[in-house]
């Protein structure tokens, strides 16, 4: 099969007749002029050469002159003087030489048409070859964007991507809730006790929580400012005692499955200065504004258009203004961080702390090893570490997943931390006990 495949692919040749009668029937007065024509003239000289010089070999030699009168002395001559003078004239190797010419010359038109029929077949056949690869390449490339639509479907399906506090508040609500029904394990990765600890103050977050955007914010006054950031404050307050009653609630029932916290500590640890007052530092650095603001007054925000509202932090003092608002919301949240620490370690939630900001944030609710049953899990992974040098936040983009893949890695992720937190204390702890 593959020879014969061969003998059809390959092109066919055309024989000598069928190329000539091609080129005389496309092109039939240069044929006859150029070659049937000068061809019959050449034969017929050629005849009459040939039977004058080997038929009349005695009347051919003789030297025939014309007289003073113009009578040609020849009484017998061939036709007439003029064509008997031209037979005379002939050259039998001229005339065998175009005789032969002429053929050399239609062999080789013969030849270059037959090569260009030749080459005009293998370039069609390259060209269908060309046009089946395209029509091939299209379909593979239809295929794989048809392919590529059905995998991003199926993961849209099992990543869902959320921007903005509201969006990933209610995506922790939805793992606190799986926990409850599944009694998992449910474990925090979070730079911040409080959740989203550092949002409330942060103008930009402030406003895209209020469905608004941070320009429309503009010409509000400190009081409807407040009931924004007071709205956001309040919203994360209550995630925050889901998580509390859902520990209360695992411990009642008697349940294998617990509550652990990882965090950045707020205490120093030998010689390494306060993870969470290096946090905030990385947050609040010279390229961020930090301002206070009254939440009872109707007065309107602070008019600063230079600053991008990314850059602006803005904190309640009812006492008025503060001579340094920055160092007043540093104090204020590494106090709040402190006692976020102890609440959750008197209900009985297991504590780590870290010494290094996180690049992620993470809450899962990890189904229990070797339990019998079939239960899922579920994260919301944060996106950033909340600060940057530039002192634009990361953008609060986060994705809540049930893909057990996922959910393994993450839960993975969560341990390394808090296995990596806990042999750095007994470090710093062994010097100490000895």
């Amino acid at each position: 099969m593959m020879n014969n495949a061969v003998t059809s692919d390959a092109p066919t040749e055309d024989s000598f007749i069928s190329v000539l009668y091609d080129i005389a029937k496309k092109h039939p007065v240069i044929f006859i002029a150029l070659f049937l024509l000068p061809l019959i003239a050449l034969l017929i000289s050629l005849g009459m050469k040939w039977h004058y010089v080997f038929t009349d070999t005695t009347h051919y030699l003789r030297n025939f002159t014309m007289d003073s009168t113009g009578v040609w002395s020849d009484k017998k001559p061939y036709f007439n003087p003029g064509v008997d003078r031209y037979v005379r004239e002939l050259d039998i190797a001229g005339l065998l030489g175009g005789i032969v010419g002429i053929f050399v010359g239609l062999y080789i038109t013969v030849t270059t048409e037959k090569l260009n029929r030749q080459k005009d077949r293998l370039n069609q056949q390259e060209m269908d070859r060309i046009k089946t690869q395209t029509s091939l390449l299209v379909q593979a490339t239809e295929s794989l964007n048809t392919l590529m639509i059905d995998v991003s479907g199926k993961v849209n399906e099992k990543v869902q991507l959320m921007e903005g506090t509201g969006e990933v508040l209610g995506g922790i609500t939805k793992v606190i809730e799986s926990v409850r029904s599944q009694g998992n394990h449910l474990l925090v990765l979070s730079n911040t006790a409080r959740i989203e600890g550092v949002s409330q103050y942060r103008m930009e977050y402030v406003a895209k929580h209020a469905n608004l955007k941070p320009h429309e914010l503009k010409n509000a006054t400190q009081f409807d400012y407040s009931r924004k950031a007071e709205a956001l404050q309040r919203d994360c307050t209550d995630v925050e005692n889901k998580i509390k009653e859902v520990s209360i609630y695992l411990r009642n029932l008697g349940a294998d499955a617990r509550v652990q916290f990882v965090t950045l500590n707020d205490q120093a640890q030998a010689a390494v200065a306060h993870p969470f007052l290096k946090y905030l530092g990385k947050v609040f650095n010279e390229h961020v504004i930090v301002e206070t603001y009254r939440p009872g007054s109707n007065v309107a925000l602070n008019d600063m258009d230079g600053v991008p509202h990314h850059k602006r932090f803005l904190v309640p003092a009812s006492n008025g203004d503060i001579p340094n608002a920055q160092e007043f919301l540093v104090q204020r949240l590494y106090e709040q961080q402190g006692q976020a620490i102890r609440e959750m370690q008197e209900l009985g939630i297991r504590v780590t702390k870290l010494a290094k900001t996180l690049p992620v944030q993470l809450f899962i609710s990890a189904p229990i090893e070797n339990k019998p049953g079939i239960y899922k899990g579920l994260c919301v992974c944060i996106l950033g570490s909340g600060s940057s040098t530039s002192g634009r936040a990361s953008k609060l983009t986060a994705f809540l997943t049930d893909d057990p893949h996922i959910v393994a890695s993450m839960t993975e992720l969560f341990f390394d931390y808090e296995n990596d937190a806990q042999m750095a204390t007994r470090e710093f702890m062994r010097p100490v006990l000895t």
